[in-house]
């Protein structure tokens, strides 16, 4: 799990837990300290909070479980063990840094309950107060996840704690689903700088003639390659500072109402914009967009390359050869293209619709493969063999075992670097 959605797990658990805290029994010494931790102090109400959190998620669990109290505020004080071994290792993190995981949050909430209001009323507060309430939580959080980056980010088990993992755990490790050996071969359809360069030629023009007087809506819905906005006169509505593409709020925070900018450029491309209004910390806007992007004479020639290798391959072995000279695929290809052995519904639409339809053997038609914004890329997929069902072993799921002897790796390190902690740094148990 990658440390983004762990860092949203944490604010999620923390933000219900809290909201949670609410369903404590009046009289509950909220305020009573339980352990200190170097100069941090763990309060009652913080471990109760927690455990009426998981009691929303388990019915069964009780609230006066004495064992459960006690196992969840050893967790909270290894957690702070960590953030005071970090703040001691001078690990640090800036405000952009807390301020993008926050929006990060914010934005997978709009995408759960569909609007800020909705979210206020599920967590029973305004996001200004959320925010300020989580901010140190947050920071805690980051600077943790940086020290154990630090700590076991590079950590690899050995062939040897590979070998002993799977012994271990052999008769534990579920089957494997049926799954499918594949191999690819990507080419990227490259943006040339001379279209770059004309494209920008193109939105300077345009320019030109809004300013000599024609009207900036009508060049929208000719130019714009936003279809959301182009019939609209490229209205992009009212936008809060923080929340809009750096460069474009950083330019249209400059522009004077009814001036129209120079080309900015961006990821997307360039953009011709139009300040319409402008408050303390809100601009109304509309732009014209001019897409970076590659033209439909460069995909058919490069789906035209991956048609030429498909009728030349004639073994896995030639499919091997060419994905080390000639994918970009940097992943793969120094594995001849192998992407794994993997089952369908680990795979994408387009992939799986495509890889379905071979015999082992058997090679794609070209297929779009989703590469950085600039660049838009084509694959092929050679199936050499379907894997039944089976019961895990090294010989055929190296890698699956390679990946959970590494996560049992770490956590025993992680373990051990918990228990080191524990010698070194002050902690006491109060009361409970």
């Amino acid at each position: 799990m990658s440390n983004t959605k762990i860092l949203l797990i944490f604010i999620l658990t923390l933000i219900l837990s809290n909201t949670a805290f609410s369903q404590l029994k009046k009289g509950d010494a909220i305020d009573k300290i339980v352990a200190i931790v170097g100069d941090e102090a763990i309060t009652d109400s913080e471990v109760k909070s927690r455990i009426v959190f998981m009691m929303q998620q388990n019915p069964n669990i009780k609230f006066d479980d004495k064992n459960l109290y006690n196992s969840i505020l050893n967790n909270i004080i290894d957690e702070k063990l960590v953030i005071a071994k970090a703040k001691q290792d001078s690990i640090e993190v800036t405000d952009d840094e807390i301020e993008q995981r926050w929006q990060l949050f914010l934005e997978q909430s709009l995408a759960q309950l569909g609007s800020e209001q909705r979210i206020e009323q599920v967590y029973g507060m305004s996001i200004p107060k959320m925010k300020n309430e989580f901010k140190d939580e947050i920071k805690n959080k980051l600077i943790s996840s940086k020290i154990i980056d630090k700590e076991f980010g590079r950590l690899e088990p050995t062939s040897r704690e590979i070998q002993e993992y799977y012994e271990k755990y052999k008769d534990s490790i579920p089957e494997v689903p049926e799954s499918y050996a594949i191999y690819r071969i990507t080419k990227k359809v490259k943006l040339k700088f001379q279209k770059r360069e004309e494209l920008y030629k193109l939105a300077l023009r345009v320019r030109d003639s809004i300013i000599a007087g024609g009207k900036y809506e009508d060049f929208a819905a000719k130019y714009s390659e936003d279809a959301s906005t182009a019939k609209e006169g490229g209205d992009l509505g009212w936008i809060q500072k923080g929340k809009f593409l750096p460069e474009l709020e950083k330019a249209g925070f400059n522009l004077l109402v009814g001036e129209i900018s120079l080309p900015v450029e961006t990821p997307l491309g360039y953009h011709i914009l139009k300040l319409r209004d402008k408050k303390k910390d809100e601009i109304l806007i509309s732009h014209i967009l001019f897409k970076f992007g590659q033209n439909e004479q460069d995909k058919d020639n490069t789906k035209a390359l991956l048609d030429s290798i498909r009728f030349n391959v004639h073994s896995l072995n030639d499919f091997k050869l060419f994905a080390k000279e000639i994918s970009d695929d940097t992943d793969t290809k120094g594995f001849g293209g192998f992407v794994g052995n993997l089952p369908l519904e680990s795979m994408n639409y387009q992939v799986r619709e495509a890889v379905q339809k071979l015999k082992t053997g058997e090679i794609t038609e070209p297929i779009p493969f989703n590469t950085d914004i600039n660049n838009f890329s084509y694959q092929i997929i050679y199936l050499d063999k379907i894997i039944p069902k089976h019961k895990a072993s090294l010989d055929l799921d190296y890698q699956l075992i390679q990946q959970q002897a590494s996560q049992y790796v770490k956590l025993n390190k992680y373990n051990d670097w918990i228990a080191k902690l524990r010698k070194e740094l002050y902690w006491e148990i109060i009361s409970n």
